[in-house]
């Protein structure tokens, strides 16, 4: 008579139980970390975006003072407070608006970026000022 299936023998009982919690902390962590990767680019994304808008309002404004103020208030209510911004600066020309901005993205449970190494935003943005011609 064959068995099919062979009973564990007395050493083996319990291993499953020593080896399931470091699984399930393997598994937590690296879902921690994918979630962190996606919350970066998610952020950086975001950032990219308005960052963009901001700098493209700011020209239209003709660069000047109070464009950049009113850019920058539309720019910091659009990313809200999650994200953290270290560095905001407005630079202009006879030509272009220039935005260097510099931001910490959220973090998910701990601050796991630091592990994979995305913890901070760094962008430029530099467009063409916007002047009116008019024929006459």
């Amino acid at each position: 008579m064959n068995r099919l299936h062979a009973s564990p023998s007395r050493d083996e009982r319990g291993a499953g139980l020593v080896a399931l919690p470091w699984a399930v902390l393997a598994y937590l962590t690296f879902l921690t970390l994918a979630v962190q990767a996606a919350v970066y680019f998610y952020s950086t994304s975001v950032l990219t975006a308005v960052g963009h808008d901001a700098t493209r309002r700011a020209a239209f404004g003709g660069g000047s003072p109070a464009a950049i103020a009113d850019a920058e208030r539309w720019l910091r209510s659009s990313i809200g407070a999650a994200v953290d911004i270290e560095l905001l600066r407005w630079s202009t020309t006879t030509e272009t608006v220039a935005l260097e901005l510099a931001a910490r993205p959220p973090t998910v449970l701990f601050d796991a970026s630091a592990l994979v190494g995305l913890q901070h935003i760094e962008r430029r943005f530099e467009v063409r000022r916007e002047l009116a011609r008019f024929a006459g």
